[in-house]
């Protein structure tokens, strides 16, 4: 483990999409992802509130809702960070199970599509329906399990030939 976690380990698993790496590993790999996150995701549902800049209510230029802003952008990086090196990783666990290695990106993908979808719904609702970002959200969550079965919970044994 302590391997692993080394900045030698690190490199292996987050930054190229080569090789292969056991179950276990994947996890470790998924829970690291997965925490950075939920820790940026968690702050930046504590500050959002201060986003919304009323005129009325605050100055033209605002402390707050600049900082607030700032950390969006370092957010944005952050997540798409974190979903490149999750890549990564997962492809390694797919090249392990004799899959291909590009089923990594499916969660990815749909996830981009989902949250775009309800972004776009409420704006544009003749032209994306809201019906259809709820159908991505729901082939979103099947790949999710998905994903997780095959990576997390399959060994190759179990893989069909």
């Amino acid at each position: 483990m302590s391997a692993i976690l080394s900045a030698e380990g690190f490199r292996f698993l987050f930054r190229t999409d080569k090789g292969v790496i056991a179950r276990n590993v994947w996890w470790l790999g998924t829970a690291l992802t997965g925490a950075v996150a939920f820790v940026a995701t968690l702050i930046w549902v504590l500050i959002s509130p201060f986003a919304k800049h009323n005129l009325a209510e605050r100055g033209l230029i605002d402390p707050a809702t600049l900082g607030v802003h700032l950390y969006l952008a370092v957010y944005a990086f952050l997540i798409l960070l974190t979903g490149v090196c999750w890549y990564n990783l997962t492809a390694k666990r797919f090249r392990d199970m004799g899959r291909a290695p590009a089923f990594a990106g499916l969660p990815l993908v749909l996830g981009l599509f989902a949250g775009a979808a309800h972004w776009v719904s409420p704006r544009l609702p003749e032209m994306v329906p809201l019906w259809s970002a709820y159908a991505l959200d729901i082939l979103l969550a099947f790949v999710i399990i998905w994903t997780l079965f095959e990576c997390g919970f399959k060994t190759k044994a179990e893989r069909a030939e």
